[in-house]
């Protein structure tokens, strides 16, 4: 795995991209993490997509890429415009991955720029529960947040660290999880270490999501569409049956002794639908 820095236009943040492959005459494949992971969370679904040039970034204000600053926030379109920049400094087409929240983003972008997805996989990525009927809620806790922002509290050393990424997916080997804690934590002002992820991603987002409108990019997607699960996840939605019958030409999977975080469950199972897939 490579990596280097992106710049995401004149107005834009720095984007921390990780790579493997070079870049050849097949269509670059660009994968997107979920919620508080990184793109290095991929390396072992990666090295099962040989001859292949991949891009998983560090999505806006997660890993190493940059965070918004005082004033911003984060909302979907935020990470959709990222990847607008990103896929045109490609070359204009992709095949595209994504987990989770980089699910949501990438059913966004496949429908508003339905011809730069060649084709498209959505690993648990079909959005999150609908919110409208909370969004009065969200928006106080919203303004809540705000008022008084969280921060990261100290970590008291990388050990910890790991004890706290297993905590959530015991399946992640032990070296990589030191892996991967190590990446992204960095030194605590009052010591110990913290995680490098914005905490501003904790603050409520006033802007429920909405599965009716949802619905409207899901039914523009024109790229052949893969749509994966895990057999032991509990993410599920009450309507995600609804959801995946609205995608256009897409079919549906289901990996066994697999949770939601399936490329560390079962990273080659993942790698070899999602190859079956793109080819």
């Amino acid at each position: 795995m490579n990596e280097r820095d992106f710049q995401v236009g004149p107005r834009g943040l720095t984007l921390r991209l990780c790579e493997w492959g070079e870049p050849n005459d097949r269509t670059p494949i660009v994968i997107l993490h979920g919620f508080l992971e990184q793109g290095a969370a991929w390396d072992r679904v990666a090295a099962h997509l040989p001859g292949r040039y991949i891009v998983a970034p560090d999505q806006r204000g997660h890993g190493l890429s940059g965070h918004v600053g005082a004033g911003g926030f984060y909302h979907f379109w935020d990470y959709i415009s990222d990847l607008d920049a990103l896929v045109a400094d490609l070359g204009g087409e992709v095949d595209l991955v994504g987990h989770s929240m980089g699910g949501t983003v990438a059913t966004y972008f496949a429908g508003a720029r339905n011809k730069s997805v060649r084709r498209l996989v959505l690993v648990e990525g079909l959005g999150p529960p609908d919110m409208v009927s909370i969004a009065l809620q969200r928006s106080r806790s919203f303004l809540e947040d705000l008022r008084n922002p969280r921060s990261h509290k100290p970590i008291p050393d990388l050990v910890d660290a790991v004890r706290r990424m297993r905590r959530w997916n015991t399946s992640i080997p032990d070296y990589e999880a030191e892996r991967l804690a190590q990446r992204i934590t960095r030194p605590h002002p009052d010591g110990g270490l913290m995680w490098t992820w914005d905490p501003l991603h904790r603050a409520s987002s006033p802007y429920p999501f909405s599965a009716d409108l949802f619905h409207t990019w899901i039914r523009e997607i024109t790229a052949p569409t893969l749509l994966v699960d895990g057999s032991t996840s509990l993410f599920r939605v009450p309507d995600g049956a609804e959801r995946a019958a609205s995608v256009p030409n897409a079919t549906s999977v289901t990996i066994e002794d697999a949770g939601h975080l399936l490329h560390h469950d079962r990273p080659a199972a993942l790698a070899r639908v999602i190859s079956e897939h793109l080819s």
